[in-house]
């Protein structure tokens, strides 16, 4: 059996944990009597299988358990499985999670969700392909310099003592 944490199961599932919490009260769902190494919650991944959208072959099911023990480059992966899958709003919990660890190929990503998705945030767009130019990500570079008057708000950040001479 692949137990995960309760937080998984919420980002996976899409379930707020107060409504996992509430069917484990109903004894629809059970509860690992384990804890994992940092004391979280276990839930079984065959129980909520049915809510998360993915057919579990064990490609999801290691992306899954590696993103759950909070492994940057396989939260990306698991963003990009449910990219794929047409779910962009599971994608982005994971894409967060991966690029505050540091990863440029999921900073890169969240840029580009975020300006060139039709309810995208383009601050928040710039902001992370801004992080990922910063990084040194080839693809941020080429897109920051492509855009007029964002470059030199890159350089200011990564030489605030330099004044901005253009």
């Amino acid at each position: 059996m692949t137990c995960i944490s309760l937080n998984t199961a919420a980002l996976i599932t899409g379930v707020s944990k107060r409504t996992l919490w509430r069917r484990i009260a109903a004894g629809r769902l059970a509860v690992s009597r384990s804890r994992d190494h940092q004391g979280r919650s276990l839930l079984a991944l065959e129980d909520i299988a049915q809510d998360i959208g993915l057919p579990l072959h064990s490609e999801v099911i290691a992306a899954i358990q590696h993103a759950d023990a909070g492994l940057a480059r396989e939260q990306l992966e698991l963003a990009l499985i449910f990219l794929e899958a047409g779910l962009p709003e599971r994608a982005l919990a994971w894409l967060q999670l991966a690029a505050n660890q540091g990863d440029v190929d999921a900073m890169l990503t969240l840029g580009e969700i975020y300006l060139y998705r039709p309810a995208g945030d383009p601050r928040a767009g710039l902001q992370w392909m801004r992080r990922a130019a910063i990084a040194g990500h080839p693809l941020a570079l080429a897109v920051m310099e492509a855009l007029p008057g964002k470059l030199s708000r890159r350089e200011d950040t990564l030489n605030p003592s330099t004044p901005n001479e253009r």
